[in-house]
């Protein structure tokens, strides 16, 4: 059975140089987990490590049995059904904050009962092309809605359209949340940025003044940024690691198929090498990893190709003995490791040493 392996130490120290980077520039931080569906295990331990403050994008990750009470919990996309199901929730279930970008969920929210009312944050459309209201809106939306508990702004970089954060249009954010109505005695409105891709420019001192929140997560699991295509520096970029279990071993002849048909992606298959070559299969395919996303950690294997639930393996140049029923690891990358988490047939071990 496949599994993948999660180095707590290696997030941790991560972890550690987000941390110092935020405090440097007095913001706080917001930790993503998203992507491995805010797994428990994983939740406690960032939780031991003194992170107070998360999010997500499905509400139900947050009433997962085990997951760690005290948690600072942001909905981070937000539906009309999510906000009708937060009555029946308990309350340490429930989401401390909502990210909405539709004044009919800020009607919803302002129907809730008190006692199940978090506070929400308008998501701006900034660039992205992803969801959110145009920032010079936000005033006049703050005014109108009131009894919904509105915190602040917030805005995504580097997702769907690859728009880059900005200082003149973070600044807008800026003066949006100033321009909002306050009651007296309410805290400073927040402006949180979010995208790895904030936190170069946080570190470099451009972001002084300007934001007050980041919320991160490729960065700290991955040590990536995949919006300027390179590796954060001094960050770690292999705490998780998939293995798969070898289902088959055998020398095959590959060579172009003549009159073949579709593959079960559409298409036609291309071989990457020919001749006689000895294949490992995989108990694994597309369904639980994409290959593109997969580094083998042994260099001299190389993946040959995949269906949905097998992946083929190049071993003919490697010197290990690999057998069936032994495992080829990969360093999985974002993509991989969430498909990895989202299918209940890949086994997740934490590994904190």
């Amino acid at each position: 059975m496949p599994y993948i392996e999660i180095n707590f130490n290696k997030i941790a120290e991560n972890l550690d140089r987000a941390v110092e980077i935020c405090k440097k520039r007095s913001v706080a931080l917001t930790v993503v987990t998203k992507f491995f569906t805010s797994d428990p295990g994983l939740m406690r331990a960032l939780s031991e490590k003194g992170v107070d403050s998360v999010a997500d994008t499905n509400i139900a990750n947050f009433a997962q049995k085990g997951f760690p009470a005290g948690l600072k919990k942001t909905l981070i996309k937000t539906s009309l059904s999510d906000i009708r199901t937060l009555p029946a929730l308990a309350p340490e279930r429930r989401p401390c904050r909502l990210f909405v970008s539709d004044e009919a969920l800020l009607e919803a929210v302002e129907a809730l009962p008190e006692d199940a009312k978090p506070q929400t944050v308008l998501a701006a459309e900034a660039g992205d092309l992803r969801e959110g209201f145009y920032i010079e809106d936000i005033p006049s939306i703050a005014k109108r809605y009131r009894g919904a508990r509105i915190a602040g702004v917030a805005a995504n970089f580097g997702c769907l359209s690859g728009k880059m954060p900005d200082i003149p249009v973070i600044r807008r954010l800026w003066d949006a949340a100033a321009a909002m109505p306050r009651a007296e005695g309410d805290a400073p409105p927040i402006v949180s940025i979010g995208g790895t891709v904030a936190y170069c420019l946080l570190a470099s001192g451009t972001l002084n003044g300007v934001i007050s929140e980041l919320r991160m997560g490729e960065g700290i699991f991955m040590g990536y940024d995949s919006s300027s295509g390179r590796p954060l520096e001094d960050f770690n970029q292999d705490a998780f690691t998939l293995y798969g279990e070898i289902i088959e071993i055998r020398e095959k002849t590959i060579a172009p198929v003549e009159g073949a048909g579709h593959t079960a992606f559409g298409g036609k298959a291309a071989p990457r090498k020919t001749g006689l070559r000895r294949c490992a299969v995989l108990d694994f395919g597309l369904l639980g990893a994409p290959e593109r996303e997969l580094e083998p950690l042994d260099k001299a294997v190389e993946t040959a190709g995949q269906t949905y639930d097998f992946t083929i393996a190049d071993i003919t140049e490697s010197g290990e003995n690999y057998k069936t029923g032994g495992f080829i690891p990969f360093r999985a990358m974002y993509a991989a490791s969430a498909r990895a988490f989202l299918n209940p047939y890949v086994k997740r071990y934490l590994i904190k040493r």
